[in-house]
């Protein structure tokens, strides 16, 4: 992300280690930038888009998101009840009470053909205003194809892949980029590109001056995004937590529902699961425990008034019993800090609290970091600063992407590639060598990916004599 040079004579001169150190980082930044470039830019895209989610809502949806201010809002039920009568064959999973006075009900229904839709209802007449296919809608889109590319699982693990390489690349193109020579006003030189400058000159200090700017918060959404990914954060990150005791304890020792297992399984377009929460175990209500008949489940007013009750936030998400056994769940997530993200789980038929995951109740040292990366991440976690900062960062990288080429194009030599040479002796870049290995065993998926292009390397790419000279291997 943060520079390629013009011409491998720009390389410090300084001694040869140093020269010879530079470039093993250069060239490490370049191979590294051909692989990441094309996934970071769709990240950082995406990663924009939802950043602005609710911006994108009311420019796509506003029609049915938002309403005039209602005085008095129609019960809970009576908005259902005109939910089900548009869609007879529906199933409620979800509601989302309004966060105001001028926004419309949500409730997230499953459709008896298979489809996940959330339909708005205004809260003054009930009046049903339209609904979205959460398959299509645009934050979800966004959304898979940020955490998946839309590949599934191994679209999750080339984008855990990246996100190692964008490690490399971000710290091998700080290094390039941080001034050595001593000249007047170095420093300010290396923050103020060169506008005057034409060509490749300029492109080059636009390039290194908005990645080496970015490079620290590129560093951190890489690391805080790993935490979501199906390898390391699943298989390593996740239980190395709950063996250190400092995790979200999971998975309860309480009896599970039969229709949902952890509570990742209880998310939809509107009630969504804290990280920290998505693998605990779900508890059960107990229909039995008072009368010898089964008693009826409480109203949603009744869940609406628990909610107060305990403190749940505005824009929290109530989420519907599965079946006789299952829970009201009650959410605080999106757009929460860490700190305020609380799932409250209520007995169906009592609405007694049966448990709740939050910061304050459940989390350990290491969650709490972990979660707090999150949010950051996410760009909710320390306000409208965190939010353009973020969006700051994202429309950085999609500069140094394009800029990248542009720059590659402009430096190459007419009638060659211009890939980097080699160094002359390899064995002087160990600092380089150790920061890779370190990176490699740290995350697996980045190391393995580092003993294929080794092995494409040296059985490949140097015993061809043409692949050789298009790499940059002339002796």
């Amino acid at each position: 992300m943060t520079t390629s040079p013009e011409t491998d004579t720009e390389a410090p001169s300084t001694s040869p280690g140093s020269a010879t150190l530079w470039r093993a980082a250069w060239r490490w930044h370049f191979y590294a930038a051909i692989f990441v470039l094309p996934i970071l830019l769709t990240l950082a895209v995406t990663g924009f888009i939802i950043l602005i989610k609710p911006t994108v809502e009311r420019w796509a949806y506003g029609d049915m998101l938002y309403v005039d201010t209602v005085a008095t809002a129609a019960p809970l039920a009576a908005q259902q009840q005109s939910v089900l009568d548009t869609y007879p064959d529906a199933m409620v999973d979800a509601v989302v009470p309004p966060r105001d006075a001028g926004r419309a009900t949500q409730f997230d229904i499953s459709t008896a053909d298979g489809k996940s839709l959330s339909v708005y209802v205004n809260p003054a007449d009930s009046t049903v205003l339209g609904h979205i296919d959460n398959d299509t809608r645009i934050d979800f889109v966004a959304t898979q194809i940020h955490g998946t590319l839309w590949m599934g699982r191994w679209g999750d693990y080339l984008v855990e892949i990246a996100g190692g390489w964008t490690l490399v690349m971000a710290l091998t193109g700080t290094y390039l980029w941080f001034p050595r020579k001593r000249v007047p006003n170095a420093v300010r030189r290396a923050f103020v590109p060169r506008f005057r400058e034409k060509g490749r000159r300029r492109w080059r200090d636009m390039h290194s001056t908005v990645g080496a700017i970015g490079a620290p918060v590129l560093v951190f959404l890489a690391i805080t995004g790993l935490p979501w990914s199906g390898f390391w954060g699943s298989q390593l990150w996740g239980p190395l937590i709950d063996r250190l005791d400092s995790g979200y304890g999971w998975p309860s020792e309480d009896p599970v529902s039969s229709h949902e297992h952890s509570a990742a399984d209880l998310q939809t377009a509107g009630l969504r699961i804290s990280w920290a929460n998505q693998l605990r175990d779900v508890p059960s209500s107990d229909a039995t425990s008072s009368v010898e008949s089964m008693p009826p489940a409480l109203a949603l007013e009744e869940v609406q008034a628990i909610a107060a009750d305990v403190g749940m936030r505005p824009g929290y998400a109530i989420g519907l019993p599965g079946d006789e056994n299952g829970v009201y769940t009650l959410s605080n997530s999106w757009p929460s800090p860490a700190q305020d993200e609380r799932t409250v789980y209520l007995d169906q038929y009592s609405g007694k609290v049966l448990d709740e995951v939050s910061w304050h109740t459940s989390f350990g040292t290491l969650a709490k970091v972990t979660s707090w990366g999150v949010d950051a991440h996410m760009g909710r976690q320390l306000g409208v600063v965190n939010g353009i900062v973020m969006g700051a960062v994202s429309l950085g990288v999609i500069f140094s992407i394009i800029s990248a080429p542009v720059m590659y194009w402009k430096r190459r030599p007419r009638g060659s590639l211009g890939f980097p040479r080699r160094p002359i002796d390899a064995r002087l870049a160990r600092g380089v060598v150790v920061i890779a290995a370190v990176l490699g065993i740290l995350f697996p998926l980045l190391g393995a990916s580092m003993i294929v292009v080794a092995v494409v390397d040296h059985f490949l790419i140097r015993r061809a004599p043409q692949l050789r000279g298009v790499f940059g291997m002339r002796e």
